[in-house]
């Protein structure tokens, strides 16, 4: 019986590990806690070094900056919901898991760009 249960255990401490690895591999958590903090803050320096001036934040407005994404997507009351967000993850058409979160009718998109993760898209909420 103390065999059973030793194993039982075992199983359950191996399994709960590898959860909470698998949940933090990827590193999002992590990003995820500096950009919220920076948005609660309105940090704009950390904001721009956490964000991609992709296609994906553009509203066709050349050149695209910073300044203008900031202006656009990230005012007090967008700032406010991604700074108490739980971002809820897909995995893409490529195998590729991306983060999203709303704030009221945004959808605010991350993706891993060289390595590390960003702000890379915003869209409307359908």
């Amino acid at each position: 019986m103390r065999g059973l249960l030793a194993v039982t255990a075992l199983g359950l401490a191996l399994g709960a590990g590898a959860s909470a690895g698998a949940a933090t591999d990827d590193g999002f958590a992590a990003f995820w806690k500096t950009f919220a903090a920076a948005a609660g803050k309105d940090d704009k320096a950390a904001l721009a070094s956490m964000t991609t001036l992709s296609p994906g934040l553009d509203d066709n407005d050349k050149p695209l900056t910073f300044d203008k994404v900031h202006t656009a997507l990230l005012g007090p009351a967008a700032r406010k919901c991604l700074a108490k967000a739980k971002p809820e993850s897909e995995v893409d058409g490529n195998g590729d898991t991306e983060y999203g979160v709303f704030c009221g009718h945004t959808i605010y998109s991350f993706s891993k760009i060289g390595g590390s993760w960003s702000l890379t898209g915003s869209g409307p909420d359908d």
